[in-house]
């Protein structure tokens, strides 16, 4: 069946059965009522403040070739949880507005709302409500609610902070330059599935986020969702600060792609998929170099966050640079960008 034959009523009512709430807390869910009622002294546990993010998906500009209407789903969840996560917040609702073609398939909208629901409710976070519309293509826009003491900004970091980042980097690129055929050698099938998973089924960071929060020393954080370069770029400018990198500290690859030991990429090209391209939904942050005499919370962050040190914060007339012995080169600010 087509969702045209469907129409709207009987296709909300079919979505909005997939969506389990915790009705104590969401007293009024999707599909209800014109708003969703949420319980807020219950919900927010006793934080402070609460954060709110948008983020919109597009079939032509998002969804690579190859991606299951299940994972389309799930992305435009984690691309949300993963802003939540930067702040080192705890997520706790989300809401969805579809626009999908007339003539889409019921099983599609199923299988798509299943991804949706699933990786909400990995982070027990509640789907309330949301809309839908006819659209020439498949447009999915989420709204994440989350819940923080202490939010952590892009603002704050100072000269002479650590700057690090948790897990690697490439993975989701690496994907995407096979699925474009972009790579001089076909990868191992056990690879480009490794690969594809990154690409295709980003993972937040809300576990790690609320960790790096309650540290007592981040002093800023971002994810890497457009790459690490514009990431950089974006903390170096709200901080008014600039950035000195030590390539060589950057993890790139996930040690499961690593271990295959057969890919055929040079240094550069590395550092390109590290660098240059987005998908990975990592954690850039800085610390107060102090830190480092506290070695049981440095064991603590490197085991429970995988993190790494990768530069120094620099004072903002010396830019964001590579630095390798005594040399410096200046980083290319470019990234994934819509416009």
């Amino acid at each position: 069946m087509k969702i045209e034959e469907l129409g709207e009523i009987g296709l909300i009512e079919r979505i909005a059965k997939q969506f389990r709430v915790n009705k104590q807390i969401v007293t009024v869910g999707a599909g209800e009522d014109d708003c969703a009622v949420i319980d807020i002294e219950k919900a927010k546990e006793g934080y402070k403040y609460l954060v709110v993010t948008t983020d919109t998906l597009q079939e032509s500009t998002h969804f690579p070739t190859g991606i299951s209407p299940f994972q389309i789903g799930w992305s435009a969840v984690a691309v949300n949880l993963s802003d939540i996560a930067a702040m080192g917040a705890h997520p706790f609702a989300f809401t969805i507005a579809m626009g999908v073609p007339a003539q889409t398939e019921t099983s599609f909208v199923d299988e798509l709302v299943a991804g949706i629901e699933k990786c909400a409710s990995a982070y027990n976070t509640a789907v309330v409500g949301g809309d839908i519309i006819s659209s020439k293509e498949l447009i999915l826009t989420g709204t994440c609610f989350g819940f923080a003491d202490n939010p952590v900004r892009r603002a704050g970091a100072k000269v002479g902070d650590l700057i690090c980042m948790t897990g690697s980097l490439g993975n989701a690129a690496l994907a995407l330059r096979t699925i474009k055929g972009e790579l001089k050698t076909k990868m191992p099938g056990s690879v480009e599935e490794v690969a594809k998973k990154t690409l295709f089924l980003p993972v937040p960071r809300i576990n790690e986020g609320i960790i790096i929060a309650n540290s007592g020393v981040v002093t800023s954080m971002i994810d890497i969702s457009d790459g690490l370069a514009l990431s950089l770029a974006e903390i170096a400018k709200s901080s008014n600060v600039g950035a000195e990198i030590y390539v060589d500290n950057v993890p790139v690859l996930s040690d499961e792609i690593r271990s295959e030991g057969s890919l055929d990429l040079s240094k550069l090209e590395l550092r390109e998929l590290a660098f240059y391209y987005g998908g990975d939904y990592e954690l850039l942050f800085t610390i107060n170099a102090r830190a480092l005499e506290n070695e049981e919370l440095m064991n603590r962050m490197k085991r429970e966050v995988k993190m790494s040190i990768i530069g120094k914060v620099v004072p903002p007339e010396d830019g964001i640079y590579f630095k390798k012995g005594e040399e410096k080169e200046m980083m290319e600010m470019k990234g994934y960008q819509h416009f």
